[in-house]
């Protein structure tokens, strides 16, 4: 065991001046962080989780469709729903593929796979009959399975690793709607009472 060398000894006053310097930057960095999903009284309009829940996702095709769709109005409505009567609707295609990472070079067969799901959603304004686009984008997730020589265990595998690649496309998407309504300031059109 060594001793610690006493020329690096640090003096009472200047460990006090260097902790009262960080506490005085630390104090003035406070109020310039603001979380994404905060509320923005400078900006006067509605904060952006209010924008979010303006927005409906149309049914999605399918078992992986419905677990996207799920995943994606929990992440924008934070549990409330889907909105009915929204002025804005998401429109999403999505589409899994599966591709093979290791092959067992004994039995031939795949030992790890790799999950893709890929989705392309658009926006656009629920009153507007000619149904244009107002923003898109695509989302792609991935999860891994190691695959065995059971049907009923590599199938169920495989529906896992969807539904997980699935909840990572629901948070991409989430967040380049966060950007979009950030970037464009753009508020939905009031919504129409019926």
């Amino acid at each position: 065991m060594s001793s610690p060398d006493p020329s690096f000894r640090m003096r009472p006053a200047a460990l006090l001046g260097r902790l009262m310097l960080v506490c005085a930057l630390s104090g003035a960095l406070a109020g310039c962080f603001q979380p994404l999903y905060a509320e923005n009284s400078t900006t006067g309009g509605p904060a952006l989780l209010d924008k979010m829940k303006d927005v409906e996702i149309v049914q999605i095709q399918g078992r992986l469709g419905n677990d996207l769709r799920n995943d994606l109005i929990f992440a924008l409505t934070g549990g409330e729903g889907n909105p009915k009567g929204a002025p804005l609707q998401m429109i999403i295609t999505v589409d899994s593929s599966v591709s093979t990472a290791l092959i067992n070079s004994s039995s031939g067969l795949p030992e790890n796979q790799i999950i893709r799901v890929t989705a392309n959603w658009r926006i656009i304004k629920a009153d507007d009959k000619k149904k244009a686009t107002v923003t898109e984008g695509a989302a792609t997730g991935t999860a891994t399975i190691d695959t065995s020589d059971q049907r009923f265990a590599n199938y169920s595998a495989q529906i896992d690793a969807e539904k997980r690649a699935a909840r990572s496309v629901a948070d991409q998407i989430k967040a380049q709607l966060a950007a979009w309504f950030i970037r464009t300031g753009n508020a939905p059109p009031a919504r129409s009472a019926s």
